[in-house]
């Protein structure tokens, strides 16, 4: 996986990527793939992840990279970072990204992001997410950004998946990184 996301980065100006988690290990993995490829290119990758996840995670790179590499990786509690408003909210999410961003900006950094999209339970938040991920889209497109927009399997209703397959250009299946056969081009600039 790590010469596909490489590949890619190198041949995009930005990417946006859905991965629908189907197991803990291969998606961990797929992970520490992604981060290995953007250090090696040095770049920084933002985590937005499960503090569950976050040690094991890092238990993978320390295994891979070196001390000043970890240095690369920047991580947030995904669940404080999605709902800290209380609920899903898309301004409020978009809000702190900008933030989190900003030092990468100043600094004249290069960065990917990885984000292990979580909500609580929300009345109605497909059509949330939804819109949420054609603005993700939209930013990425503008921004040059890279993104890998990460959903578990068990929570991602047909009627979502089938809206991320719309939002996202790309997907990861199988451990390869495919064109979204359902991608709208209406998304794009």
């Amino acid at each position: 996986m790590k010469n596909q996301f490489s590949q890619l980065i190198n041949d995009n100006d930005s990417i946006h990527i859905y991965y629908n988690i189907e197991d803990s290990e291969g998606y961990l993995n797929n992970l520490v793939s992604y981060i290995v490829s953007g250090v090696e290119e040095k770049r920084h990758t933002l985590v937005i992840e499960s503090e569950k996840l976050i040690p094991l995670l890092f238990e993978k790179l320390e295994k891979t990279l070196t001390k000043e590499q970890l240095t690369y990786i920047h991580t947030i509690n995904n669940f404080d970072y999605y709902c800290s408003s209380g609920s899903f909210q898309p301004p409020v999410i978009f809000d702190h990204l900008s933030k989190h961003l900003d030092p990468f900006y100043k600094n004249n950094l290069s960065f990917q992001i990885w984000a292990h999209v979580e909500w609580g339970q929300q009345e109605g938040v497909v059509p949330i997410l939804e819109e949420f991920e054609n603005d993700a889209d939209k930013l990425v497109n503008e921004g040059g950004l890279y993104l890998v927009c990460a959903y578990d399997e068990e929570r991602v209703t047909d009627v979502l998946k089938l809206a991320l397959m719309k939002s996202h250009p790309y997907v990861i299946s199988e451990n390869k990184i495919t064109p979204s056969d359902l991608y709208t081009l209406t998304n794009a600039i």
